[in-house]
């Protein structure tokens, strides 16, 4: 159980600091900013088991390459002081602490003599009285923090700004350290950068092998026939992880190019007196939107993908030869259909990127005309 929890973690190298004053170096569980102000999972180096370390169990932790620093800090977010571990994004003439609760983000500005006030950003919403409500406790909260700034035109001037980011308040924060301080002191800043915070996106190309094991179409002439047949396809994507909320998780949209194929088949026609050849031949454009899962830490890793897909056939052809010499060529206009899919592989890290192989079943829904199931083989490249 020790060793499947740890490969589940989204584990990043860190240390805490002990309520004695003592660092252990180890791996942090890197979740979301609201997970990680009520729990810290730490793995000491050489340990396979965690200890989860509430508020107050220890005095900070932080994790390593200028990341995220959190410390115990009693502050009132909810309408009570309460422990939290508290995002600490500047230390200086003034602090900067950041808690994240409930979908808010609770920005808490401390003046060396204790003063203390609160900034609290949350979402919009569509209830007009409470939306109201919002703008004026806003007013009121900007108006205290200008107060708390005073010493320092500048910061002030700053706080005028219409959506204040985490950036822009960093910056607040740091302008009034460098207006007021006259002792030479250094103003430290936590906050790494942003673009951690968000999930990665990757870029990736594949090519595959696909083997239809059912193929209709709207318009063949031959309604009740299936065309099996194999095609290459080749294309490009792009993969967001979410890998701070659930460790593995991506969003990924791909668009795929299948270069026209023939497909043949020897039938009777009903009704006929002789046998025929048909030839059916076609080009594919298909787009997928779904979801990928990884699971582990190692060289090898599995994954689950699935989604939605829609394809669009051009260069629709089919071509009817009989015994005694006569044809039938029919062509028509592009045709679509849509479906799911669902498959499994391995991924591999190779630097900073990654490839994958996959194997998955695709097959058409819906009131269509269409009846297509395929089964796929692919390689995939992301940067």
């Amino acid at each position: 159980m020790p060793l499947q929890m740890h490969a589940q973690a989204n584990l990043k190298p860190g240390f805490i600091i002990t309520n004695h004053g003592d660092t252990i170096r180890g791996n942090i569980d890197f979740r979301t900013n609201e997970r990680l102000s009520k729990q810290c999972e730490f793995w000491a180096n050489g340990n396979n088991e965690s200890n989860t370390y509430k508020p107050g169990d220890i005095e900070a932790f932080r994790f390593d390459s200028g990341g995220k620093y959190f410390v115990t800090r009693r502050l009132n977010v909810t309408g009570e002081p309460e422990l939290y571990f508290a995002e600490f994004m500047v230390q200086g003439k003034m602090n900067l602490y950041c808690v994240a609760h409930d979908s808010k983000e609770y920005f808490f500005f401390e003046r060396e003599d204790g003063e203390m006030a609160l900034l609290t950003n949350r979402l919009s919403t569509r209830d007009l009285k409470e939306e109201k409500e919002n703008l004026q406790e806003k007013r009121e909260q900007y108006g205290k923090v200008k107060m708390l700034l005073k010493d320092s035109w500048k910061a002030v001037e700053d706080m005028n700004q219409k959506d204040l980011t985490r950036r822009k308040l960093v910056d607040v924060v740091r302008d009034y350290h460098h207006d007021v301080c006259t002792d030479g002191s250094t103003c430290m800043v936590y906050e790494y950068k942003e673009k951690a915070d968000k999930p990665v996106l990757h870029i990736k190309a594949f090519a595959g092998y696909a083997y239809y094991l059912q193929e209709k179409t709207e318009n063949q002439k031959l309604e009740d026939e299936n065309y099996p047949g194999s095609a290459l396809e080749i294309g490009l994507g792009f993969e967001l992880e979410f890998k701070r909320m659930v460790k593995g998780l991506s969003v990924e949209l791909g668009v795929a190019y299948s270069p026209k194929a023939k497909s043949e088949h020897d039938v009777m026609v009903p009704g006929g007196r002789e046998p025929s050849h048909t030839i059916y031949e076609k080009g594919r454009l298909i787009g997928t939107f779904g979801g990928v899962k990884c699971f582990g830490n190692g060289k090898w890793i599995p994954l689950v993908r699935g989604g939605g897909f829609y394809v669009s056939n051009f260069g629709n052809r089919e071509t009817r030869y009989y015994m005694s010499k006569t044809m039938v060529d029919e062509e028509w206009d592009n045709t679509s259909h849509f479906g799911l899919y669902l498959g499994g592989g391995v991924q591999t890290a190779i630097g900073k990127h990654y490839a994958r192989l996959h194997a998955d079943l695709y097959k058409s829904i819906g009131k269509t005309n269409s009846n297509m199931m395929k089964f796929g083989i692919t390689a995939e490249f992301a940067l």
